[in-house]
């Protein structure tokens, strides 16, 4: 059975590959959103979300190399228990700041992820569930942060009353939030896209993508943070250790539609209908009937349009203000019917 120290060595090495992986993710998901700067006004505030998220979990490596560095050559070696009596103290300055930076990391994420939801419903009840989920979300990070670098008598145990009550409601807050705002935004890109289903049998469409590509970035965010919670709910310092590998995940599932749906599009490997649909699509605030256009045919590049129509997520088009149609091979769609994903996606 390893010690904390050896298993907090382990997670700063699998956190150290998960971080060259967001860092490729964040790249992709710039350059899908920057390349057709001249026909679509690139969302900056993605970009510079996903630019802030990416400097957290860097930051967050940063000072866990620090820790590590504390606990095993220069504090750690010279205490009583050892350098795992020093990685289990959370009044460790480095410990307070990695409590810090993940709960700004959660919190934007979580706020992000009600954002997209919002953007794809467009009515302010819908998301007010995940949003008072959120604030309780920010009242347990701050709860937690001041109980952390307050000092006491009682315990410096992670696991303590004191402290855990704190870290049990983050859990609990960041994990609902992720669950319903996931859940809103897919059954949006479901609901949406549940007439092509019902009047063309056999008809897959590109949304049916987007669909599985949302519910599985959530699963992956889900997942992580249950198993986490389950190691601090059981008491084992594997906390530690998932934790570590949390906060890169972060960056990942922030960037993984964008970059997944971009890819798609841009090789075609996204699903293919036996006969090619332009559909049009409704969201709230839109026209009440949802139609879809005449099969196009011998359209070598008609299999990637629809899929090319939700391929810049979190980008607003700029044509949508010049014509009251969007031409689309022999189809005009309306721009006000743009599918969901074209300004929205979750994580």
């Amino acid at each position: 059975m390893f010690s904390l120290a050896e298993a907090l060595v382990i997670s700063a090495s699998v956190s150290a590959v998960l971080l060259g992986i967001s860092l490729l993710m964040f790249i992709l998901t710039g350059w899908f959103l920057y390349k057709n700067r001249r026909t679509r006004c690139t969302n900056w505030s993605i970009i510079v979300a996903g630019f802030t998220l990416f400097v957290l979990s860097t930051a967050n490596f940063g000072n866990n190399i620090q820790h590590l560095r504390k606990g095993l050559v220069t504090v750690g070696p010279n205490l009583p228990g050892g350098p795992d009596r020093f990685f289990v103290n959370i009044a460790q300055p480095t410990f307070v700041i990695k409590s810090t930076l993940y709960n700004v990391q959660t919190l934007l994420l979580d706020g992000i992820l009600i954002y997209r939801a919002y953007i794809a419903w467009r009515r302010l009840i819908i998301v007010l569930l995940p949003l008072l989920s959120w604030l309780g979300l920010l009242t347990a990070a701050i709860g937690n942060n001041i109980t952390v670098s307050t000092p006491s008598d009682l315990s410096d145990d992670v696991f303590a009353a004191r402290t855990g009550r704190w870290i049990a409601a983050f859990y609990s807050g960041t994990l609902v939030t992720n669950l319903i705002a996931t859940g809103l935004l897919a059954y949006r890109i479901w609901s949406v896209s549940r007439p092509a289903r019902i009047h063309c049998p056999g008809h897959h469409s590109q949304l049916d993508f987007i669909f599985r590509v949302v519910i599985e970035s959530g699963a992956i965010y889900s997942a992580t943070v249950i198993a986490s919670f389950i190691c601090f709910l059981v008491s084992t310092p594997g906390v530690f250790v998932t934790v570590d590998i949390l906060i890169p995940t972060i960056n990942i599932v922030f960037s993984m539609i964008i970059v997944r749906v971009g890819i798609a599009s841009d090789s075609g490997l996204a699903a293919t209908p036996t006969h090619s649909h332009m559909e049009t699509l409704e969201f709230a605030g839109d026209h009440p009937d949802v139609r879809s256009a005449p099969p196009i045919r011998n359209h070598p590049t008609q299999a990637t349009r629809g899929v090319e129509r939700t391929h810049y997520l979190d980008i607003c088009a700029k044509d949508q203000g010049l014509s009251p149609y969007i031409t689309e091979g022999d189809s005009k769609v309306p721009p006000t019917m743009m599918d969901v994903t074209h300004k929205a996606i979750p994580t």
